[in-house]
């Protein structure tokens, strides 16, 4: 009953959203949800960044795998069971090898002819820019994105790209140019577990970084102070009570950023995309700036020295504990929970930062401290978080099993309907709101709760619906079925209905069901009959009947609808 009365804040929440659109008899609730306390979350929590010294349960190796995953599968809990917290950790941050280039498969989109620029199946990201075409190869590079979330290997990788592209983001429709987004793409691929320092030096001069916050218009006539304020208010001081910067800073940190803009030609020519310095733009004057910096004054240099400015101002702002800080909070509240408690902060946050400090800034030691960590397994952070509309259908897609497509033109269809069944709810990949990311992850005092509204809360049931009963339209001619029966042949016990709603829920729910809850579950698998044998007795006979349709008809007009309504419940949405 812990996991339960710790989240009955955030459950409340869903329970009231799902009462506004889904029939009584699918939200069935125990009562003990309802006479606890309120917002008991991170209260009493005093679990800091110590090793996690514990043997692993299973329950404990499906939470660190949904977190730093698309969703867990069946093969994957097996792989990995019996393994310690160091081994999982080893695989999970390995990083993989480059993944195929995306390629020219929008010509089956495009209501404009084939691309001349780029031949059907060849890779589109030195073409270019085309107005005509740009919009589909950037849909093409959404849907290349998410293929790598379904088909990555057991890292945390595609999910730590996420991560920076939240922290860091551009927009792929407000830049426009595939060849710049794909460079910003391959600068997160490249550093994912790498030293922070130099992804935001790289960041500060990507050409697609430069269209979205103009420091490609900066010039010593007008410098633009757009990314130099973001570089601090959100890349890396942030909004901590302590992070003073001025607007001093950030004037003097445009002028230390002007001359750097977009290669020359490389816009409508054949090539990748890249930047320069050009030394007549650079203001050459000395840049003052707060005692929050220690007063430091950059001395203006000329010609081509100018560039190196950009060093001095990155050694400035990473001198500042206030920068270790804000990526620890970063890190804990896209991969733990978006609130961050004063005791939080004194067990986790300044721990962490000291981590990311001492190891000058690379992130893989963190990564591992804050996985490897008690506070991470600790029973109030398991189950806390509501599932991202990423995590939730990429999840379902493959805990379910999902048949891989490999046709080109009904891949182009199913990854941007997948990117579109995501938009509706608020999270279209490629595009987060605005600078500062995706509000989920920032916006007191709702947070994650933000993903739930009752437009998205009904996306959310017609997707686990189309899952169990006709499957996953791509188009009007082309949809994708689970097969209900052989992802539950997987499982340990399939015949015993207490062990087939235990392993459904480790794959699917963020936290344990209440006994009263299980019962009805139970019940409609039992079709209403209090023995086990009346669920035992008709798999047992679909397994020895396997062709026999009426058979088979008897199992799955009692699986679904026990599906549906766990699947509709609070608890689908945590992980």
């Amino acid at each position: 009953m812990a996991n339960q009365e710790i989240h009955v804040d955030q459950y409340r929440y869903l329970q009231h959203k799902y009462r506004e659109v889904t029939p009584p008899d699918l939200t069935s609730r125990a009562t003990e949800f309802h006479q606890t306390g309120s917002n008991l979350r991170q209260k009493d929590l005093n679990t800091g960044l110590e090793s996690f010294d514990k043997t692993l349960s299973d329950g404990d190796r499906a939470h660190l795998l949904k977190r730093t995953l698309f969703g867990v599968s069946k093969k994957e809990l097996r792989a990995f069971s019996g393994q310690s917290l160091a081994e999982m950790l080893d695989t999970l941050l390995t990083k993989s090898a480059a993944p195929p280039l995306p390629i020219n498969n929008y010509n089956f989109l495009s209501d404009k002819g084939p691309d001349p620029d780029i031949p059907h199946g060849k890779p589109f990201i030195e073409a270019p820019f085309n107005n005509t075409f740009e919009g589909w190869r950037v849909i093409s590079l959404k849907s290349w994105q998410i293929s790598q979330m379904l088909k990555h290997k057991t890292s945390l990788e595609e999910k730590m790209i996420l991560f920076w592209w939240n922290m860091l983001p551009i927009q792929l429709w407000g830049v426009f140019v595939t060849k710049a987004t794909y460079g910003y793409i391959s600068l997160l691929r490249r550093n994912v577990f790498g030293n922070f320092k130099q992804i935001i030096k790289e960041l500060t001069v990507d050409p697609a970084m430069l269209i979205y916050l103009s420091g490609a218009f900066n010039s010593k006539e007008a410098p633009d102070e757009n990314y130099a304020r973001e570089l601090q208010e959100l890349f890396c001081i942030g909004k901590g009570s302590n992070a003073k910067f001025t607007e001093k800073d950030v004037q003097s940190a445009a002028k230390v950023l002007t001359g750097w803009t977009i290669q020359e030609g490389w816009f409508g020519n054949t090539g990748p995309a890249g930047s320069r310095f050009v030394f007549g733009r650079h203001d050459t004057s000395d840049k003052e700036f707060s005692s929050f910096y220690g007063n430091k004054v950059i001395k203006g240099r000329f010609g081509l020295d100018g560039a190196k400015e950009l060093d001095e101002l990155l050694d400035m702002i990473f001198s500042n504990n206030e920068v270790a800080l804000h990526l620890s909070r970063k890190l804990y509240q896209f991969f733990v929970s978006t609130e961050i408690s004063t005791q939080t902060e004194q067990l986790v946050i300044e721990p962490l930062a000291k981590i990311i400090r001492s190891n000058n800034y690379d992130v893989l030691p963190a990564l591992r401290a804050l996985f490897g960590s008690a506070h991470f397994f600790d029973e109030q952070i398991q189950g806390s978080q509501i599932k991202t509309p990423v995590d939730h259908l990429l999840a379902l897609w493959k805990s379910f099993d999902m048949p891989r497509v490999s046709d080109p033109q009904q891949e182009i269809y199913l990854y941007s309907a997948l990117l579109w069944r995501m938009s509706t709810q608020g999270m279209e990949i490629g595009d987060p709101p605005n600078v500062a990311g995706w509000p989920a992850f920032y916006q007191k005092p709702l947070f994650d709760k933000t993903w739930i509204t009752t437009d998205t809360i009904t996306e959310r049931a017609l997707i686990t619906d189309s899952m169990i009963y006709w499957g996953y339209w791509i188009n009007k001619d082309y949809q994708i079925v689970a097969d209900i029966l052989a992802h539950f042949k997987n499982y340990n016990n399939p015949g015993d209905p207490n062990s087939l709603i235990e392993e459904f829920s480790s794959l699917h729910l963020g936290i344990k069901l209440a006994e009263t809850q299980i019962q009805t579950v139970k019940s409609i698998l039992l079709s209403g009959q209090t023995s086990d044998y009346y669920w035992t007795g008709a798999w047992d006979e679909y397994i020895n009947k396997p062709n026999d349709e009426a058979v088979k008809e008897i199992v799955l007009n009692r699986l679904k609808p026990a599906l549906q309504t766990m699947l509709q419940l609070g608890e689908a949405q945590l992980m």
